[in-house]
């Protein structure tokens, strides 16, 4: 009787699969956006994206984007055009070498659903040399092919000057013939059976994809596009709730519960949602039948208003930081390449919240239309693919399958009657307050130009009111860290921060209060240094009242959630190595007060460890400062803080820096492993005072580091991230992390050389610093960068930011020279990552 589920459905569901989603997702766009029209209105472009054809037919895409200052990213886009081996082979390394020009993330050219893209990164374009030959290189390339093309430049250009530079460069081009109207050739073909696939290689994982059609060509710039993102985004976010939930309850431990979608504007073929579990091997079958019971769940009985409402308010955060967000030349790049090939949308990222926001139509019927999308993509039982990685040799596919459609149909007629929303707990259990305080001194914050509030229980605020958001940035930063904490072992203080997420609030499981907050569009987050702690995240204007609220139960009424630190625990012995955790313990062996993860270190005494530091910290609320930023009325924060403040412990005295040691290599170590991407990765060290002048200094020799490795790397086609970290305590110094993903070992001499050998001028370093000086004032104007400008202030005791406009403009070549002999000349970890 079992076997109907393997035969083909007939061309009728075919369509109406098709009919349904496609359906569904146009009357909810026409909802949102147009109610009284009867067809979707394009929407509007990105002001900074400019458009065109030029003389020769190409078409050019230029986007104003001068998040990285002095710098521009180019591309070329020949549409039905399959990268040939000639095209390979035609790259002139040697050119991207002396231009200093770093490969896109697939290399100098790849080829893109049948398509050949070039991708140049990092172009310096204050250099007008780089610029010219840049663009001619661009035009070669084009005037090559006879396919429709596009020319995309993305970066801090001037947008007049740059055009008037396409259309001479144009005139190299013979005149193309423009096909007007251009439509991708594609039909929707369901999988008339499922796909079973497994390889023993790799983490063990085991997943599963469902498939739609894509939205048509002419609705691509419309709302459509954008609800589709929309709805996927809040199946990921149900799905994922409802699968942590079910995993724990089956006592299974997952290491990861994770997404892959690929929607029609990332590329040419169906919509395609993939969700996956990282689980050890032997719970690999068990682990796919959860999936397969929850999946079934939502087609057959969908999810309710309240959770799908709850569901909206978990992802509104993650929408806001898009929106708020720089846009970054390279995601342009993306968006121009997609928009050429498959006509998506230009519109800007704020967008999506906009429609998000809306409130045209009822949460009621939102919910019944998202209920029906889901009941579309995932009713065919043919329509899937189910796959495993680190998979036994055992593995049946037949058995595989066979019991993914039984726990599939158990789901689909046996509900629940778990309550799945993330509001299951109440906010009125959470305490209220105590005896109200005043406010007994307020002056100007001396670092940022807030307003500092002391009140008379010694706790103070710093506050500044960034309008329009509706949305605010908070830290809770207390004195007292990993140095107060007796008997701590090397790899136990990653822990202790993300510990205090297992504790029950005010009776509320742990689960649960994380739930609550998340349901209220409140992020929190909790990392533990040396010598301070402090609790950070963001939240709406409006929750004010309910974070105080949290943080007054979570700071006198908490106690540990022995189950939930089990189960994490077995979470945290699947996830895979930290990279940066590892580099560091290898380079300060033996040292204890380390701030990253490493599993064997994770055990019951940890928990008990981090209990006594917490209590000790919260006891001491005045020892630390409350930071706020953002969409908040300051007269409504006054009267909450002067309701709320009282209610917290306070003791006299701070907490008293402990003496400890650190123990730092010197000289070169390489060593392999299988933590990080597969490839090259190297940690530098130096031991240099921690001021305001080195502090800047190192960010520009950070830029002169990534302009060296793009040329000693561009003979292999990899591109080098380089991020900058630096140590306060218990030693002032300074490291630089060098990441070369996918590079082969044959690259590492090229990798040792450009750290070696590299020496800046003058003019490289002019442009560098006016690069730095930008970043650095776009972050402080956010809420965000306010927060962790007080934070490094208040926790470690350093202003790096009153007269950082004057350091960068003292900096000359010489003191970045300096600084990276000093850095060439410290401790190196060498560290090759391989599957």
């Amino acid at each position: 009787m079992f076997v109907i589920l393997y035969q083909c459905p007939v061309k009728m569901n075919q369509f109406k699969h098709k009919y349904n989603i496609l359906s569904i997702l146009a009357f909810l766009a026409l909802s949102i956006s147009v109610p009284m029209q009867a067809q979707l209105p394009p929407l509007p472009t990105d002001p900074a994206i400019r458009k065109g054809s030029l003389p020769c037919g190409v078409t050019y895409y230029m986007v104003t984007a001068p998040a990285e200052k002095g710098y521009a990213h180019v591309a070329v886009v020949q549409r039905d055009e399959p990268l040939s081996d000639d095209k390979q082979s035609a790259l002139d390394a040697g050119f991207f070498a002396r231009m200093g020009i770093a490969p896109g993330p697939e290399g100098f050219v790849s080829d893109v659903d049948g398509s050949t893209v070039y991708r140049f990164a990092r172009v310096p374009f204050y250099k007008q040399e780089v610029l010219d030959s840049t663009l001619l290189f661009a035009f070669a390339r084009v005037a090559e092919s006879r396919a429709q093309q596009a020319v995309i430049v993305s970066g801090d250009i001037d947008p007049v000057e740059l055009k008037k530079k396409m259309d001479i460069f144009s005139m190299l081009v013979p005149r193309m013939l423009v096909k007007e109207n251009h439509r991708p050739d594609y039909v929707w073909e369901p999988s008339p059976a499922p796909v079973v696939r497994s390889t023993p290689e790799g983490p063990s994982e085991v997943a599963v994809t469902y498939a739609s059609a894509r939205i048509p060509f002419e609705l691509m710039n419309t709302a459509q596009s954008v609800v589709t993102d929309l709805f996927g985004a809040e199946f990921q976010e149900l799905l994922r709730h409802r699968l942590a939930r079910n995993l724990t309850d089956a006592d299974i431990p997952y290491g990861e519960i994770g997404f892959r979608v690929l929607h029609s504007e990332n590329y040419g073929g169906d919509e395609r949602y993939t969700v996956y579990v990282r689980v050890q091997q032997k719970h690999l079958d068990a682990a796919m039948r959860v999936i397969a019971t929850t999946l079934g769940e939502m087609d057959s009985y969908g999810v309710g208003t309240r959770e799908f409402t709850e569901a909206k308010q978990v992802l509104a955060p993650r929408l806001r930081r898009e929106a708020s967000a720089t846009p970054a030349p390279a995601g342009y790049i993306d968006r121009c390449v997609a928009n050429f090939l498959y006509g998506a949308q230009l519109a800007r990222k704020g967008e999506s919240l906009r429609y998000f926001s809306r409130k045209n139509v009822a949460d009621s019927t939102e919910t019944r239309l998202f209920n029906r999308f889901t009941g579309a993509l995932l009713s065919r039982l043919s329509n899937f693919t189910l796959e495993y990685t680190g998979a036994p040799d055992s593995l049946d596919h037949d058995d595989a399958l066979f019991y993914y459609n039984l726990a599939y149909l158990y789901g689909s007629v046996a509900q629940s009657s778990k309550d799945y929303s993330w509001h299951s707990a109440d906010t009125a259990a959470l305490q209220t307050g105590g005896a109200k305080v005043k406010i007994r001194s307020e002056k100007a914050e001396p670092v940022t130009g807030g307003t500092l509030w002391t009140f008379t229980n010694g706790m103070r605020v710093v506050f500044r009111q960034v309008k329009g958001s509706g949305t605010f940035s908070y830290a809770l930063q207390l004195n007292g860290g990993l140095a107060q904490i007796p008997g701590l072992n090397e790899g136990e203080g990653g822990y202790i921060g993300p510990l205090l997420s297992l504790y029950d609030v005010a009776g509320i499981p742990a689960a649960a209060f994380q739930d609550l907050l998340a349901s209220n569009g409140i992020s929190m987050e909790t990392r533990v240094e040396l010598n301070s702690m402090d609790i950070s995240g963001s939240a709406p204007s409006d929750r004010f009242p309910l974070l105080l609220k949290a943080f007054l139960a979570l700071s006198n009424r908490r106690s540990p959630d022995e189950v939930a630190f089990k189960s994490y625990v077995r979470q945290q012995e699947l996830c895979p190595e930290d990279l940066t955790g590892e580099l560091f313990r290898k380079l300060n062996p033996g040292y204890a007060y380390s701030p990253y993860k490493w599993a064997p270190a994770l055990s019951e005494a940890t928990l008990q460890k981090a209990g006594k530091f917490y209590e000790d910290r919260f006891s001491r609320m005045n020892d630390g400062v409350l930071i706020l930023s953002g969409d908040l009325p300051e007269e409504m924060v006054k009267k909450m803080l002067q309701r709320y403040l009282g209610g917290f412990r306070v003791l006299r005295g701070s907490a008293v820096r402990k003496p400890v040691e650190m123990r730092t290599l010197s000289g070169v170590s390489t060593v392999k492993g299988t933590a990080g991407a597969p490839g090259i990765h190297i940690l530098m060290d130096t031991g240099y005072a921690m001021t305001t002048e080195h502090l800047y200094t190192a960010r520009v020799a950070v830029e002169a580091l990534s302009s060296s490795l793009a040329s000693r790397l561009a003979p292999y086609g990899v591109k080098a991230d380089v991020q900058l970290l630096y140590c306060v305590q218990p030693q002032e110094r300074f490291q630089v992390l060098v990441s070369c993903p996918s590079a082969p070992i044959e690259a590492l001499p090229a990798v040792r050389a450009a750290l070696r050998d590299l020496k800046a001028e003058d003019a490289d370093v002019k442009a560098w610093k006016q690069k730095v000086e930008a970043d650095v004032r776009r972050v402080m104007a956010t809420p965000d960068g306010f927060v962790g400008t007080l934070l490094a202030r208040y926790s470690a005791n350093k202003d790096i930011t009153t007269r950082f406009s004057e350091a960068i403009s003292n900096m000359d070549a010489e003191q970045v020279n300096a600084f990276l002999r000093a850095l060439s000349a410290g401790g190196h970890i060498e560290y090759i990552s391989h599957e």
